[in-house]
C-alpha cells in the first residue's frame, strides 16, 4: 500500500519562517510600544486619583480651599509650602522635602521634543516637593489664594514624574502636570496653562500639558501626529 503523506520541503519551511520574522519585526515595536503607553495611563490615572483624594480630605477637615490661607502673592516659595502642607497629611510619602531640593531626578529635565525645561522641579525655588511611596514625585507651585485665569479658578498646580528617578524625565512622557481649582483637581491642558501639547514644538514649555490628552484619549499620540486640533478643552 502506498504511502501519500506530505511533508514540507526545506525552502517552503524556511520561506514561512522568513515571513514570521518580516511580520513579528513589524508588529513587535507597536506592540511594545502600546505596552509602554498604557502603564504611562495606569500610572497617570492613579496619580490623578491620589491627588484629588488628598484634596477632597483637605476640604473635609479645613473647609473650602479659598479658605486655606496660602497667601496673597502668585509664584511664593511662602505659598507652595502652604498649599504643599494642606496636601501632605493625606499623602502616603516616601520622602518629603518641602522648600528644599530633592525629591526629582537630579539631572536633566527635557521638552517633549528635546530642549531643557526652565523650571527644574528638583530645585526650583518657588516648588515644595515630594515623593510618594510608590516613586511618584510631586512639586506643588501656589497661585496665591485662587486667582481667576482662563475663565477658571486658579488655585495652583502639582507637577509630577511618575516614575521619579527613573528615565527618560521628559515632559509629556513622565512628567505632567495637573491644575489645583477649588472644585478639585483637573488635568492640564494648553487651553488652560502656558504650556502646550504640540508635535515637534521644541518650546520648552511643550509637554507638561499633555496630562488632559492622555487621561482622555488614553494614549501618547501627540508623539506621533499632530492632535492640537482635537485637544481637549
Amino acid at each position: 500500500m502506498k504511502n501519500n503523506l506530505k511533508a514540507f520541503t526545506l525552502a517552503e519551511v524556511l520561506i514561512t519562517l522568513g515571513i514570521i520574522g518580516i511580520v513579528a519585526a513589524m508588529t513587535i515595536p507597536t506592540l511594545v510600544t502600546k505596552c509602554r503607553e498604557q502603564i504611562i495611563v495606569n500610572q497617570l490615572h492613579k496619580t490623578h486619583a491620589v491627588l484629588n483624594q488628598a484634596f477632597k480630605l483637605a476640604v473635609a477637615d479645613y473647609d473650602g480651599i479659598e479658605g486655606w490661607d496660602i497667601g496673597p502673592n502668585s509664584d511664593t516659595t511662602a505659598g507652595a509650602v502652604k498649599l504643599y502642607n494642606m496636601f501632605r497629611p493625606y499623602l502616603k510619602l516616601g520622602e518629603d522635602c518641602g522648600s528644599q531640593s530633592g525629591c526629582f531626578y537630579s539631572g536633566t529635565y527635557k521638552s517633549l521634543f528635546g530642549n531643557t525645561i526652565s523650571w527644574h522641579p528638583r530645585t526650583w525655588g518657588r516648588y515644595a516637593r515630594g515623593r510618594l511611596l510608590d516613586g511618584t514625585s510631586l512639586a506643588f507651585w501656589s497661585n496665591g489664594s485662587c486667582r481667576e485665569y482662563r475663565n477658571i479658578l486658579l488655585c495652583g498646580a502639582v507637577y509630577v514624574d511618575i516614575n521619579g528617578n527613573q528615565r527618560p524625565n521628559q515632559s509629556g512622557v513622565d512628567y505632567f502636570e495637573f491644575i489645583i481649582t477649588p472644585s478639585g483637581i483637573i488635568p492640564a491642558t494648553p487651553s488652560i496653562d502656558d504650556e502646550i501639547c504640540q508635535f515637534r514644538n521644541t518650546s520648552n514649555l511643550n509637554g507638561a500639558s499633555c496630562t488632559g490628552w492622555i487621561l482622555q484619549n488614553k494614549n501618547l499620540d501627540y508623539l506621533r501626529r499632530d492632535i492640537s486640533h482635537e485637544s481637549p478643552k
